[in-house]
């Protein structure tokens, strides 16, 4: 059985934490604290000397949203975690909350991405950050420069020149152990030291799966991999179509609560494709942007912009496989009415009607209107850089 993180003995965690002041264009630290019994936030300027923020309970947030490299939003500024602000803290996370990044390869993740992601999110491993990406010959070989121990450069070069592949950022327990695990599984290398769960078994016994991603060996490698794809700049983040798509977003909360990946494959078994994704963060000003034209008009947009602002979410560009059905059309109906219990009396098999619980958490954002599609793809996609 795998180890449960266990509780500071004082019930809080605390870290370093840094915030970028937009207008004055400087970075300033914070000591942040969050208090287990009450999922509360307090905040310290230690420039100042001063709190920033006094002890304010924020029932969006849990411990798992808190380690080293995370991104959390309070009252619509980011905060980036950068260390651990106390011993304590530090030998309480460090163990379970390592970070891993995986691959998933062009002949892979359009058959498997759902279920590869459920399995992890059932194995306690967070999805952290992901993007779709489309190499060059000159990018793969940036990415595989000094791989050597890792992969046979050459084969893996003409898997990545194939076709999109999708990268992510993974949070968990012996996470980079447990996918190096998964590639092996079933084949001479077979780890005996990381035993898989039956899930994990059941997943990676399939070829195409265990052969359809790439995961580095080592923790030197995975930092250079989880910098190269989300922190440099590589012109490598695959375009979006533009043409006959729509915008799909998967909500912060359904992210939380684990149905990610369930709603994927729900998407991708329903005749639709994705063709672009990216995974973000979104401030809350960037948040009242985007849901504009709702101001005034829906009563909760103020709750659905604190939603959205409130976590990591899922941006997606989604066509259908059938080219000549409009895909706005088809994915909105697929999405269902705005508020899940209206969508579970008139159309029990949509989204919202399964994975919704009201009209703020109703599990995903659809453009409305398909004048509006390619403006919510340029913001999400384009402006949002």
């Amino acid at each position: 059985m795998r180890a449960q993180m266990q509780p500071t003995q004082n019930g809080r965690l605390a870290f370093l934490a840094e915030w970028y002041h937009t207008e004055a264009a400087i970075t300033r630290s914070f000591l942040l604290t969050f208090h287990l019994s009450d999922n509360a936030v307090e905040l310290f300027d230690q420039r100042s000397k001063k709190t920033f923020l006094r002890r304010t309970k924020m029932p969006e947030l849990t411990r798992r949203d808190f380690f080293v490299g995370s991104k959390i939003n309070v009252f619509g500024r980011q905060f980036d975690i950068v260390d651990y602000a106390d011993d304590m803290t530090r030998n309480t996370l460090a163990k379970y909350r390592k970070r891993g990044f995986v691959l998933l390869k062009t002949n892979m993740w359009p058959k498997y991405l759902g279920d590869f992601l459920s399995t992890l999110i059932y194995n306690k491993i967070n999805i952290n950050n992901g993007t779709m990406v489309q190499f060059t010959p000159k990018t793969v070989t940036e990415f595989l420069s000094n791989k050597e121990d890792d992969v046979q450069a050459s084969v893996l070069m003409n898997e990545l020149l194939a076709g999109p592949a999708i990268s992510f950022e993974l949070i968990g327990d012996n996470v980079s152990e447990i996918m190096i695990a998964c590639t092996n599984y079933g084949t001479e290398k077979a780890s005996t030291t990381i035993g898989l769960s039956p899930s994990m078994q059941k997943l990676f016994e399939r070829e195409e799966v265990r052969y359809g991603i790439y995961c580095p060996h080592s923790e030197e490698n995975v930092a250079k991999d989880l910098k190269f794809f989300f922190e440099e700049k590589h012109n490598i983040i695959k375009n979006c179509l533009f043409t006959n798509s729509t915008l799909a977003i998967v909500k912060p909360h359904s992210i939380k609560d684990g149905l990610l990946g369930q709603i994927l494959v729900e998407i991708l078994s329903a005749g639709f494709k994705i063709t672009a994704m990216r995974m973000l963060l979104m401030s809350r000003v960037n948040c009242e942007e985007f849901y504009e034209i709702y101001r005034g008009i829906v009563p909760e947009f103020i709750p659905m912009v604190a939603q959205l602002a409130s976590g990591i979410c899922m941006c997606l560009e989604v066509s259908c496989e059938d080219t000549e059905k409009n895909a706005h059309q088809e994915f909105r109906e697929f999405c269902g009415p705005m508020d899940p219990e209206i969508a579970k009396l008139l159309r029990p098999h949509t989204l919202r009607s399964k994975f919704g619980s009201s009209k703020v958490l109703n599990a995903v954002h659809c453009t409305d209107l398909e004048d509006d599609t390619r403006l919510e793809l340029q913001y999400i996609f384009k402006i949002l850089d």
